[in-house]
């Protein structure tokens, strides 16, 4: 299973940062899917739910109170995002 780096952003500090299988994000369009080695893309983000698979397998699901955005390039994704309501 190849992984690749995920870094989920807040404006005052870093909320997840490590290496996951895939992730699945709420774009303006719909949800979109991001696997290692993934073509680059810069997406808008919505209100949703964000969902990663960590190296482990297990499942995280945050859910994204407001919009935001995705970078994927390099093997790595980036989320910079205003608000968002962690895992209980």
């Amino acid at each position: 299973m190849d992984l690749f780096g995920v870094t989920i952003t807040l404006p005052t500090k870093t909320i997840f940062a490590g290496e996951v299988s895939s992730l699945i994000v709420p774009a303006e369009r719909g949800y979109l899917g991001v696997l290692a080695h993934h073509a680059p893309i810069l997406a808008h983000l919505k209100p949703g739910t964000i969902t990663l698979h960590d190296s482990s397998g297990k499942v995280l699901n945050f859910t994204l109170k407001s919009a935001g955005f995705l970078e994927v390039s390099g093997n790595k994704a980036t989320l910079i995002l205003d608000s968002l309501e962690l895992p209980s």
